[in-house]
C-alpha cells in the first residue's frame, strides 16, 4: 500500500506545469505511416473508401511502427490523425453509437499493428502520454501497456486537445495533420479554437473560456497556467488576473466538421 501511495504522488507531481515541448528545430521527416494517417483523413473528406488503408494499418508489424516513427513529432501528427479518422470512419457508419459516448470511447476497436485500442487508448494513452482518463491531467497511469509504452508520445503537449475531434459539434475542426508542420499547426490550431471560444469581460475582471480546459486541467497547468496561455495568446490582459469560467460544451453529432 505504502509502495502505491508513493507511485500516485510521483505520478501527480510529474503533471504540475504547463505541458508543452520544446520545438525541434532540426527537420522533421514524413513517414509512410504518416501519409498512410493523412491519406486517412483526405479519403474521408473526400467520401472515398478508406478500408484499404484500414487494412494496411491493422498489419503494420508492432515492431515496424515504432522504428518508424521515432520523433515526437510524427508521433503527434500520426495519433491525432488515426484518432479524428476513425472516429469519422466508425460514425459515419452507425451515428447511433454516439447515443452512448462512455461505451464508445471506451470499446476496443481500433486496429493499429496489430492491437486493437479504444478511442480513449489513443486520446489518454498514445497522445497524452499515459494519462489516467478521469486524473483531470494529474494522474498518470501506473501500468500502461508495453504497446503504449513503445508508441506514445515523450512528451505531453496541451495544444492536442484543440486538435482531437471526438464528433462533437464543439470539438476542434479536423485538420490533417503533417509531422514536418505539427508543431505550427497546433500552434494555430490552438489560437483559432481559443480565440472562439473565449471572451474577457474587462468590467468585472472575468474571463470565460473552454471547458476543455477545466476536463484536462493538470495538461494545461491548472487556472494559473491557463490564464498564462490566455495571455501568450493576448485573450486576456498581460497584468491581469481574472476569474476564470467555463463555457458549455456542444455534445451534438457533427462529422463534417473539416477546417478549410
Amino acid at each position: 500500500m505504502k509502495t502505491l501511495t508513493i507511485l500516485i504522488v510521483f505520478a501527480i507531481m510529474g503533471s504540475c506545469g504547463i505541458k508543452k515541448p520544446s520545438v525541434n528545430e532540426n527537420p522533421i521527416a514524413t513517414t509512410k505511416f504518416n501519409i498512410l494517417s493523412e491519406n486517412l483523413l483526405s479519403n474521408l473528406k473526400a467520401n472515398k473508401d478508406v478500408a484499404a488503408i484500414q487494412t494496411t494499418l491493422a498489419n503494420i508489424s508492432e515492431k515496424e511502427l515504432e522504428e518508424g516513427l521515432p520523433l515526437d513529432e510524427q508521433r503527434k501528427a500520426f495519433w491525432i490523425n488515426i484518432y479524428n479518422g476513425y472516429i469519422i470512419a466508425i460514425l459515419k457508419n452507425d451515428k447511433k453509437l454516439f447515443d452512448d459516448r462512455t461505451a464508445f470511447f471506451g470499446k476496443k476497436q481500433v486496429e493499429i499493428a496489430g492491437n486493437v485500442l479504444s478511442f480513449d487508448d489513443i486520446e489518454n494513452g498514445m497522445i497524452r502520454k499515459s494519462q489516467f482518463k478521469f486524473g483531470l491531467g494529474y494522474v498518470g497511469k501506473l501500468f500502461p501497456s508495453g504497446f503504449e509504452r513503445n508508441l506514445r508520445v515523450k512528451n505531453r503537449d496541451y495544444r492536442i486537445h484543440f486538435a482531437i475531434n471526438c464528433g462533437a459539434k464543439s470539438c476542434p475542426p479536423v485538420r490533417i495533420y503533417e509531422a514536418k508542420t505539427v508543431n505550427n499547426q497546433l500552434q494555430n490550431a490552438t489560437k483559432v479554437y481559443l480565440t472562439q471560444y473565449t471572451k474577457y469581460d474587462n468590467a468585472k475582471d472575468v474571463v470565460t473560456t473552454s471547458t476543455l480546459t477545466s476536463w484536462f486541467r493538470g495538461d494545461f497547468g491548472g487556472k494559473f497556467g491557463t490564464k498564462k496561455i490566455l495571455k501568450e495568446f493576448k485573450l486576456i490582459p498581460e497584468e491581469s488576473n481574472p476569474k476564470l469560467n467555463y463555457g458549455s460544451y456542444d455534445w451534438t453529432l457533427d462529422l463534417d466538421n473539416f477546417a478549410n
